[in-house]
């Protein structure tokens, strides 16, 4: 795939690769010692280091979010909340879905996969 001069993508006849994120959902939950967290974040790195050029942006953590809607705007704890996202190309959802399943860190928390689309 080769990009022309307006943007637009071309088929060279090479496999077509999505974008997908995979979405950090939770505080991880670890209640093992100081050594067993480091070797599952040394697991987690071996992961994300044997995604190699598939990992488009390894890694943009969050922070703390501000809910702002129509009722107002919440900076209230959420169980549920974005901690941080890992931006993949694969060949399609099932494929990204692997990816996703391989990860250490749904051990300790989920992971959201979602298609990032270009606009």
């Amino acid at each position: 795939m080769a990009s022309q001069p307006d943007g637009k993508q071309v088929n060279t006849g090479e496999m077509i690769l999505a974008q997908f994120g995979l979405l950090y959902v939770g505080e991880p939950k670890f209640s093992g010692s100081e050594e067993e967290g480091q070797a599952h974040q040394q697991r987690y790195f071996a992961w994300l280091d044997g995604l190699g050029d598939a990992a488009v942006n390894r890694g943009i953590p969050f922070g703390p979010p501000t809910r702002v809607d129509a009722t107002g705007v919440s900076s209230e704890a959420r169980e549920d909340r974005l901690t941080g996202l890992t931006i993949i190309e694969a060949e399609d959802m099932d494929a990204a879905i692997e990816i996703a399943k391989a990860c250490p860190y749904i051990e300790l928390a989920a992971l959201d996969v979602v298609q990032i689309f270009q606009m």
